[in-house]
């Protein structure tokens, strides 16, 4: 029984940790509270949560980014592993992005952005 739950752990980490074409890392996986930084893009890119919510950003790409807010709050550093967290306490729309890979907190095409909207 031990073995066939350590199969199921596996299976379910290897979905939510494959890149938009299934072959990476990475992935379309995370949730609203576990964003993967992946490479040139964060999953998912939009997050509601509630007041009082921690939000984890996960790297799981090989290049260097960063999580910045464009309030200037709880930023990251530039790191190629490892997590960052911020704890929301306030409701509102949180916009960020890579600097290293986005242009503004705008968005578009090619664009690493993303958002936490706390409710």
């Amino acid at each position: 029984m031990e073995a066939l739950h350590r199969l199921a752990v596996v299976a379910a980490l290897a979905v939510g940790c494959s890149d938009s074409n299934g072959t990476g890392p990475c992935g379309s996986g995370g949730t609203p509270s576990a964003v993967n930084v992946c490479d040139n893009f964060f999953a998912p890119s939009s997050s509601p949560v509630g007041t009082g919510a921690a939000v984890a950003w996960t790297w799981r790409g090989a290049n260097s980014h960063n999580v910045t807010f464009e309030d200037g709050q709880g930023s990251s550093t530039t790191q190629t592993s490892g997590t960052h967290s911020r704890t929301f306490s306030a409701t509102g729309t949180f916009r960020y992005r890579c600097t290293i890979h986005s242009s503004g907190f705008d968005g578009g095409p090619g664009q690493m952005v993303g958002a936490v909207t706390v409710q």
